[in-house]
């Protein structure tokens, strides 16, 4: 999504709490002309997404585009079964870095009061929670991402920032291999139980590729809720049916019992 962004003439800074890839590939791009630079971050840790924020306007200017797409994967493990350090992980991650691009970078893109763009990665488990996948902890966090980006959308009508999220089916990508955990949480790990996970993303997974064209068509055309395919209907609509029944039983309920 970054290089497409670039290619399309965005000035891109790239950010990853691994310095080498992240080094790697803003060379690589910088090589071919675009307008690319690169900061180290722990998106989970405040200050560290407030120096990004501060890098990125003294590099470039105004912020237009915040693409809040850190995350880690926590599949596979009964939530009963589950460390605190990995809760404490999914959690950080997952959902209070897009807390932190609300505070830090969110208030400047408000500021400068041009068009700008506020979009968090979800998950289609933000939609609902797989059955056979136990991601439990994983939709948790996703959910919130969800919750978040309609809060927000909510909330900034009147101005000139834009919110998306994106809800990606499985992806193609080394998702499953992250072992960054940072030290406060234990330090670097390896979950054995994301063997299946690997599996499963780069037999049925879309390329990154692909998704970063998907982006960028909702875009243009303004959506909301952005997904990458539609395999998940058959839960996510069975989820909502279960919903709309609730409904229909409380509104009986509160009809029976009505003086």
């Amino acid at each position: 999504t970054a290089e497409l962004f670039a290619r399309k003439g965005m000035h891109v800074v790239l950010s990853d709490i691994q310095p080498e890839p992240l080094a790697a590939l803003s060379k690589k791009l910088q090589a071919q002309g675009l307008k690319v630079a690169h900061q180290t971050c722990d998106v989970s840790e405040p200050r560290s997404v407030q120096t990004l924020a501060d890098f990125a306007e003294q590099t470039f200017g105004n912020i237009h585009l915040s693409f809040n797409n850190a995350g880690v994967a926590m599949h596979g493990v009964p939530m009963h079964e589950m460390p605190l350090n990995d809760w404490r992980w999914v959690n950080d991650v997952n959902i209070q870095s897009v807390v932190h691009a609300i505070h830090f970078v969110l208030p400047r893109m408000i500021r400068h009061g041009e068009p700008a763009l506020f979009i968090s990665t979800a998950s289609i488990g933000g939609l609902q929670v797989n059955p056979n996948w136990l991601t439990g902890a994983y939709s948790m966090t996703k959910y919130a991402v969800v919750a978040l980006s309609e809060g927000l959308e909510n909330e900034l009508k009147a101005t000139q920032v834009r919110v998306s999220v994106l809800c990606p089916s499985a992806v193609a990508t080394n998702l499953s291999d992250a072992k960054t955990r940072p030290t406060r949480l234990g330090g670097p790990t390896e979950r054995p139980e994301q063997a299946f996970l690997r599996e499963a993303i780069v037999r049925v997974g879309v390329t990154p590729d692909y998704v970063a064209g998907r982006i960028w068509q909702a875009i243009q055309d303004k959506e909301f809720y952005i997904l990458t395919d539609a395999t998940a209907e058959p839960v996510i609509t069975a989820r909502h049916r279960r919903i709309e029944q609730a409904l229909v039983r409380a509104a009986q309920y509160r009809q029976d019992h009505s003086d």
